[in-house]
């Protein structure tokens, strides 16, 4: 684990100690500690994936969150800039690799506890911060976050 990595996992465990939810919270991490110029705006576009989509428990909102950390890096803004077979294997292999690591990409997986309890609250807590980490390294890895 890299300094920069322990440093955007802290980061995200401390911005879901201030209320940000699972998403967000990643967002936020790479934006603060990262060093992306992650837009106010999107930082809003995050916001109903906490809790597994709004608190259906369905798939994770800081994978969903991870997932677009990764697309700061290889989206596109045009379907001419690039085809998407040069981008979604970054997201599938990610996908992949957080299943492998975590157990499953569905929050109901993660987070068997309600929501708004003191359970729940370190559950995800201790995961955010696992799961921040866990991308940047995945980021570092790949050239993408130095």
């Amino acid at each position: 684990m890299s300094e920069l990595s322990e440093r955007i996992g802290m980061a995200a465990g401390n911005a879901f100690k201030s209320g940000f939810n699972c998403g967000e919270a990643i967002l936020q991490a790479f934006r603060t500690e990262g060093g992306l110029k992650i837009s106010d705006e999107t930082l809003h576009m995050t916001t109903a994936f906490g809790g597994g989509m709004g608190h259906a428990r369905a798939v994770c909102g800081a994978l969903v969150g991870s997932i677009m950390v990764i697309s700061y890096f290889v989206g596109r803004t045009s379907p001419q800039e690039k085809p998407l077979a040069e981008v979604y294997p970054y997201s599938r292999e990610y996908h992949d690799l957080f299943v492998k690591e975590f157990g499953s990409s569905e929050c109901k997986d993660l987070m068997p506890y309600e929501f708004n309890t003191r359970e729940h609250l370190l559950n995800c807590l201790k995961l955010v911060n696992r799961m921040a980490k866990f991308l940047a390294e995945y980021l570092e890895a790949k050239g993408f976050l130095k």
